[in-house]
């Protein structure tokens, strides 16, 4: 998922980049210089879930390893899975909020870009469309692993707020 965005990341940041440096990109200069900057920092931020989203899996798995024989082991076993769960759900809620930026700025690119360079420039905004999907797909799959009625409900609003957001931005590339 992270990986997906980051990819798709990586050929906005191309788009942009090549668009800046060719004579028609001066008229929008600062907007690409932005655009770059904005990109670069989505990079970095998604190089980061990727291992953040690892390592949230693997203490889920440790969790569930947790010995559970006597009822003092049991109830520290479920708290723990309950955090690690949660680690299992915000990482991909986060690199879902991070790539629906970089799919809103790729939009935003691709009236500004030439003709040539859209085919990357499409391609990067269906993988990073592809690791937002993922990525709200994946925290929808742990929601059962949760037990709080409070945070299941905060966690079911984020997810359709961002459902509707990527809806919403995916209506505008169309």
């Amino acid at each position: 998922m992270a990986l997906s965005g980051l990819m798709g990341i990586c050929l906005l940041e191309m788009s942009a980049k090549s668009a800046c440096e060719r004579l028609e990109g001066k008229e929008y200069e600062n907007f690409f210089r932005e655009a770059r900057t904005q990109l670069t920092e989505l990079h970095h931020e998604l190089l980061t879930y990727i291992e953040r989203d690892a390592e949230a899996y693997g203490g889920l798995l440790a969790a569930y390893k947790l010995q559970k024989s006597t009822e003092k082991e049991a109830e520290q076993r479920r708290a723990k899975i309950q955090i690690a769960a949660l680690l299992s759900i915000e990482i991909p809620l986060k690199i879902s909020e991070a790539c629906i930026l970089a799919l809103e700025l790729g939009i935003m690119l691709l009236p500004k870009i030439k003709n040539a360079m859209r085919s990357d420039l499409k391609v990067g905004l269906l993988v990073i469309r592809a690791g937002i999907e993922g990525s709200l797909a994946n925290a929808k799959m742990n929601l059962p692993l949760l037990k709080e009625d409070t945070i299941i409900v905060g966690v079911k609003f984020r997810i359709d707020e961002l459902q509707v957001k990527l809806d919403t931005v995916i209506t505008d590339l169309q």
